[in-house]
């Protein structure tokens, strides 16, 4: 690196190549790190490690630029998929086994305000009778509500679950466990389906769930080790089974009705 105090100060032309030449070959962020294809590299990067990613999934990528630098497999994948809200799934002796792709990261513009027609059902946040309606989140292509836990001797932790209709549990990390105040030998052992194949779980039974104000008690839940989640957690049909369930992606808004 060249410095001037008193004067801008340029290398001579062939100096100059070299100078460049050595930032590129050694990963130096005056030029950053390489673009490369997107779903070519995934795919490279899958023949060497072995991991798996779903056809629609590396489909995604396809046509999409990402950098790739020289690291070790988890913070490469990471720095590749930068553009692109997804999960990376370990194995328990800390390798990679999967690479789901929720959708591409876009900035979120929210919608414009809709004028109500006379007798038209309410909009925003408002419920009808009858009905709870949920602010969403967006994370990737899916919905993600903030809902209250509920533990042993009344306990709470507020957690951001993924609205999944494919789950048929609430599916938490293992690590809510003891934040929730329950007993694991209170849980029973049992290997459940995942998008990911058959992995381990204790099932159990949450005292409640809270909808904003309104307590759902007697919640089925599995918990999962937190590394084959991802960190994410899972609203599925335990609690949603209960309701009549309707997704208002234009509002950002999930209404539950007919409990």
């Amino acid at each position: 690196m060249f410095y001037s105090r008193a004067r801008s100060f340029f290398p001579r032309p062939r100096l100059a190549w070299l100078v460049l030449l050595l930032a590129w070959s050694c990963g130096s962020p005056l030029l950053g790190a390489p673009q490369v294809e997107v779903a070519q590299e995934l795919e490279r990067l899958m023949a060497v490690h072995g991991f798996t990613m779903k056809p629609a999934d590396l489909d995604a990528t396809r046509e999409k630029q990402g950098r790739a630098e020289d690291t070790d497999l988890l913070p490469h994948l990471r720095v590749l998929l930068e553009g692109f809200d997804h999960v990376i799934v370990q194995s328990p002796q800390g390798g990679v086994e999967r690479v789901l792709i929720l959708g591409e990261k876009v900035p979120y513009v929210p919608p414009p305000p809709v004028a109500a027609a006379p007798g038209a059902a309410p909009q925003g946040g408002e419920a009808a009778a009858g009905e709870t309606v949920l602010e969403t989140q967006r994370v990737g292509a899916s919905h993600a509500v903030t809902l209250t836990l509920e533990g042993a001797n009344g306990r709470r932790v507020q957690r951001l679950l993924l609205v999944d209709t494919g789950a048929d549990y609430v599916v938490l990390p293992s690590s809510l466990i003891g934040q929730l105040g329950l007993a694991p030998e209170g849980l029973r052992q049992q290997q459940v389906q995942t998008a990911n194949g058959p992995t381990d779980a204790a099932l159990g039974t949450l005292p409640a769930v809270w909808l904003k104000d309104q307590r759902i008690a007697g919640i089925e839940v599995a918990f999962i080790e937190d590394s084959r989640l991802g960190g994410n957690a899972l609203l599925g049909m335990s609690l949603l089974g209960r309701f009549r369930v309707t997704i208002d992606d234009e509002q950002g808004r999930l209404v539950l009705g007919g409990q």
